[in-house]
């Protein structure tokens, strides 16, 4: 696996901030870059009102982090995915594959 994480990506970070009326509202700030191994996998579809958009998946290898959690998003070739499935293929807390779905804006 040496030498197989040869793309950049970045991950964003939350932050929330609280309104006057009590609500809040979450901005997406740009994070650590990580190095990965990117695949990219078939598409899926997604319907918006009448409107049906395909949305492109990719599978990112990384090193492993515990911080990492479903709805992490990253950016990669400057398109912005959310994290929708987390597998350890080890199982010794030494990589993660991120299964990761396009976020349209």
């Amino acid at each position: 696996m040496i030498g197989a994480l040869r793309h950049k990506i970045e991950l964003l970070t939350p932050e929330r901030t609280e309104d006057e009326a009590g609500g809040a509202s979450i901005a997406y700030m740009p994070g650590p870059e990580l190095w990965a191994d990117v695949e990219r996998l078939s598409s899926t579809r997604d319907f918006a009102g009448d409107r049906e958009n395909r949305l492109k998946r990719i599978a990112a290898t990384i090193r492993f982090r515990a911080d990492i959690a479903l709805g992490t998003r990253l950016v990669f070739a400057g398109e912005t995915y959310e994290t929708v499935s987390i597998e350890s293929g080890d199982g010794r807390e030494k990589r993660l594959t991120l299964i990761c779905e396009e976020i349209l804006s």
